[in-house]
């Protein structure tokens, strides 16, 4: 699955002669925590961020006067004087994966999404992370349950256990058993969770009880 897929497309983006006072503006009435800077032709230059304006304005400790030619004079100054330029960003075809590991090594809520031509087609947040993954792992599916057995780290394991549930009509959507992990996890579409717990036993495998969750739509 693909970044493209569930980036917010032809988002939202700003140049970097506009003020301070008009991104921040911007961003509370978008409802936005970042928003990236492009030139005139569209290409990445940097982002601003929520926290990158609040930083700017100065502290409500300084004296009335002094903090109100601050705070004017700030919300007047381009916002290029603000924005990271060190941006990270993904193309299209990046991978759900690449992704996840960019969001979380970067520490940061969204990322730019651009194309060949560093021109910014999408922004790709972990809100829309989380919605690859829930339809990725079928959350969101009627019917669907996760179920978690015990490992017995056989070869086999796996063939055997879409063979018991296909022998029954089960039908199974996904099946992850993580490298040294003492459970294997199965998403199956079922309105009767004890008839499939009690097939797995028959094949040899022990559920983990209270550990099915099912969604009902």
């Amino acid at each position: 699955m693909f970044v493209k897929d569930y980036m917010t497309h032809n988002p939202v983006t700003v140049t970097p002669d506009r003020s301070i006072s008009e991104v921040r503006d911007l961003l509370r009435n978008k409802g936005f925590r970042h928003v990236p800077v492009v030139d005139a032709d569209g290409r990445l230059l940097g982002v601003v961020t929520d926290r990158d304006i609040r930083s700017a304005f100065p502290s409500f400790l300084a004296s009335n006067e002094e903090s109100k030619g601050q705070w004017e004079r700030i919300a007047r100054t381009p916002v290029e004087a603000i924005m990271s330029t060190n941006v990270v960003s993904l193309t299209g075809d990046a991978t759900l994966d690449d992704a996840l590991l960019i969001l979380d090594k970067k520490k940061v809520g969204a990322v730019p999404v651009v194309n060949e031509d560093k021109r910014v087609v999408g922004v790709f947040s972990i809100r829309d992370l989380m919605r690859a993954y829930s339809q990725l792992f079928g959350l969101a599916e009627k019917g669907s349950v996760l179920i978690v057995l015990k490992n017995r780290n056989e070869i086999d394991s796996l063939s055997r256990i879409l063979q018991a549930l296909e022998a029954h009509n089960i039908l199974c959507t996904r099946v992850v058993r993580p490298i040294a992990s003492a459970y294997i996890y199965l998403r199956v579409q079922t309105f009767n969770l004890h008839a499939v717990y009690a097939i797995l036993r028959q094949a040899g495998f022990e559920p983990v009880i209270g550990a099915g969750i099912s969604q009902e739509g």
